[in-house]
């Protein structure tokens, strides 16, 4: 092996050993008394199907009764990632701890994995140096790492491996003549691959249309056939099929099945498109023109026809996911437009600027190069996803790919540039490419440093939560066979319920899925007792689970689901680095304020049984996380003969020894009064009260006289009256 090589060799193992080792140090963060905690949301319900397929292998979960309760849920994730970490799981042993390690080491070993094919990708394209920094570049990019990191179990992972492998195969498919078929079908592979692991998958066939579009047309203009770009990625989507056809009517993979059909339809499209091009001697300007408004009229004539009306409905519903709006859009902070969550006044924004200067480099570049196909497919990925991601946030990671490339292109063009000038001395170049290189890394080295600090938001208040709802309600039984429905739910916002779920091990009536969630909005804003315990009812929720962010930066995606206006019920000012939360009086009205903030007071059928240690908040000082149960409630009822509201107050101590007042009235109609109560005097909870409650008139007058009044936990529990006449 010559030295170039060798040291090739190493600079490649060198990044892939950096990207997993910066990858692994949310271990120490995640790693919590020998068991591991998970980031995100998503995380915990792969690992429960995880869980589920290792014990059931090959077999996964399709319908868990433990979501949207109680009428359970159809699972329309796509099954691969889960299968690929249950299958390793099984041969290092599958029992728990080797289910959890596994599911929490596959993100930062296939992270690292795109390491090495972003290298193969780079060094084909723009050659070994560009490769090699490339590689560097992603191994320290901390938008990537806070995908792929350790516990960061989720199917991106394997999605950005899956689909960049797919276009480094097509690079060559495109490029390689004598083995143009091998390499189509390997990448064929890798597209079904992608479309067993995400419900989206059809957007980055939409992309490779694209690009064919775009090189056929180049195609024309060189006076070459078309045949050399079309019968590869014929080959490409020919093979996804082959491999999609098995399970082709399932709902999770409809969407990428009928995306390969009219891949290879368009395909052969283009191709006979072309012909007629050159037939005609049509001007190849055109070819892109009449691509776009042909297509544009097989639409309009698909939503006419029964046959392919579904893929027309399946088209448009992919295009408003994906660059349209609705509730996700306003609700789910990844897929806002980066615009609206991405400072670009910043370091981070610095890097994606200096990414896209890489763009027009790359444009430079490839135009220079005479277009070579390669290069144009990957020019078209980049700005493809570049969109995606000004579109939702959520796909800065794969850009970031891409975007490592475009970085190291902006290097060397800045350093080549200098190194030409006749007035620039060695050392001046020398300085310059340095402070270059410097510039470039710094992004990603501060951002390193926000990465190594995150901890797994489930950590502390939230976690010792869900650890006491799991030893202090009653068990469900169907956790691990979900197919009937638990004996209860637990209600709290969709956010939070797959860690109800996986921590506590409990049904849950809304989840990261959204199934659930008007209901859960509605209840939580709602403004009558009544109405919110005929949700908690119909939904079977025995528990609700609030959280002070749900009162702050959550209410107003809470109360986007509602159709009503945020401003109506809170406004968030931001000054400097601090955020300013100004409440309404209608807000203070709701069944959350009134749950979290007052401690069920002038509830009659909820009470606090659990809050977390931490204490929150300025104007509304209060535990982090709080646990309600609902009650029938003891009705605390007799005859008056005062004309004016009758009032009990009980003294509490909560579970943490916070002192507070509970508080209800009733007006007296006819000489009779009637106030629900949902707190006993019996003493034995966690939190309980400190003494009999207090009833009579609210207002002191002359004559007026008060009872202490004593409510057993059975009078709660079974809504019995307790008699008290004045």
């Amino acid at each position: 092996m010559d030295r170039g090589k060798s040291y090739e060799l190493w600079g490649v193992l060198g990044a892939f050993l950096l990207g997993l080792s910066l990858r692994m140090v949310s271990a120490g963060n995640a790693l919590v008394g020998g068991d591991v905690l998970f980031y995100g949301y998503d995380s915990f319900y792969h690992m429960r199907r995880i869980f589920y397929t290792a014990e059931n292998f090959p077999h996964t979960l399709w319908f868990d009764s433990y979501l949207n309760h109680p009428q359970g849920l159809e699972l329309l994730w796509p099954p691969l990632f889960d299968q690929l970490i249950a299958a390793a799981s099984l041969l290092l042993g599958g029992g728990v701890r080797a289910v959890e390690m596994t599911g929490a080491l596959a993100p930062p070993v296939l992270g690292a994995g795109s390491i090495l094919v972003l290298y193969l990708l780079a060094k084909k394209l723009f050659g070994r140096r560009v490769a090699l920094l490339s590689a560097f570049f992603l191994a320290v990019d901390p938008k990537h790492i806070a995908r792929t990191h350790f516990g960061c179990t989720d199917h991106d992972v394997l999605e950005s491996f899956l689909v960049f492998g797919a276009i480094l195969l097509i690079a060559y498919a495109l490029t390689e003549r004598d083995r143009r078929l091998w390499f189509a079908a390997a990448a064929g592979v890798l597209i079904a691959a992608t479309a067993y692991t995400w419900l989206g998958a059809s957007i980055y066939m939409g992309s490779i249309l694209i690009y064919a579009t775009i090189q056929v047309a180049l195609d024309l203009r060189d006076k070459s056939s078309p045949t050399e770009t079309v019968v590869p990625l014929m080959a490409v989507f020919g093979v996804a099929l082959l491999f999609l056809l098995p399970f082709w009517d399932e709902a999770w993979l409809i969407p990428s099945f009928f995306g390969t059909l009219v891949a290879l339809a368009a395909l052969a499209f283009l191709y006979f498109l072309s012909r007629l091009f050159v037939a005609k001697k049509v001007s190849w300007l055109a070819f892109v023109p009449a691509v776009a408004i042909l297509g544009y009229l097989a639409l309009i004539v698909s939503c006419t026809n029964g046959t392919t009306r579904e893929i027309h409905s399946l088209f448009w519903e992919g295009l408003n996911y994906f660059f349209g709006g609705g509730p996700a859009r306003e609700t789910i902070l990844e897929a806002t437009p980066i615009y609206e969550v991405f400072d670009f006044v910043s370091l981070p924004g610095l890097g994606l600027a200096f990414s896209i200067l890489g763009l027009g480099v790359a444009i430079r570049l490839t135009w220079r190069a005479r277009l070579p196909k390669d290069r144009v497919l990957f020019l078209v990925w980049a700005v493809f996803i570049l969109v995606l991601t000004i579109c939702q946030a959520r796909f800065l990671y794969l850009f970031s790919v891409a975007g490592s490339i475009l970085l190291a292109l902006f290097f060397f063009w800045g350093a080549d540039q200098v190194k030409a000038s006749e007035r620039a001395d060695p050392l001046a170049v020398k300085t310059f490419t340095f402070a270059l290189l410097a510039i470039l890394f710094l992004p990603n080295v501060v951002g390193l440093m926000e990465v190594a600090r995150d901890k797994p938001e489930v950590a502390g208040d939230w976690l010792e939560t869900l650890d006491w709802l799991e030893e202090n309600t009653p068990a469900t039984e169907g956790f691990e066979r979900p197919v009937r429905a638990g004996e209860y739910g637990i209600l709290s916002w969709w956010d939070y319920g797959n860690w109800i779920l996986y921590q506590s091990r409990r049904p849950v009536v809304a989840n990261n899925f959204q199934a659930g969630a008007i209901d859960a909005a509605s209840f939580f804003l709602s403004e009558d007792e009544e109405e919110a315990m005929a949700i908690t009812k119909a939904r079977q929720a025995r528990y609700v689970v609030t959280d002070e962010k749900m009162i702050y930066r959550k209410l107003p995606a809470i109360v986007r689901w509602i159709d009503d206006d945020p401003e109506s019920y809170i406004v968030i000012s931001t000054g400097s680095d601090l955020f300013t939360f100004e409440h309404s009086k209608k807000f203070l009205g709701t069944i959350l304020a009134r749950l979290h903030l007052l401690d069920c007071t002038n509830l009659g059928h909820f009470r606090l049984i659990y809050e977390s240690r931490t204490s929150v908040g300025l104007k509304f000082p209060t535990s982090e996380v709080k646990v309600f149960e609902r009650v029938e409630g003891a009705k605390i009822t007799g005859t008056t003969p005062y004309e004016k509201p009758i009032g009990v107050i009980l003294e509490m101590t909560s579970n943490q020894g916070r002192r507070f007042q509970y508080f209800n009235s009733a007006m007296p109609v006819n000489g009779r009064y009637e106030v629900t109560v949902p707190y006993s005097t019996d003493g034995g909870l966690e939190t309980h009260s400190i003494g009999p409650y207090l009833v009579g008139p609210v207002e002191d007058f002359v004559g007026g006289e008060s009872r202490d009044v004593e409510v057993s936990e059975e009078d709660v529990l079974f809504g019995r009256v307790v008699e008290v006449n004045f």
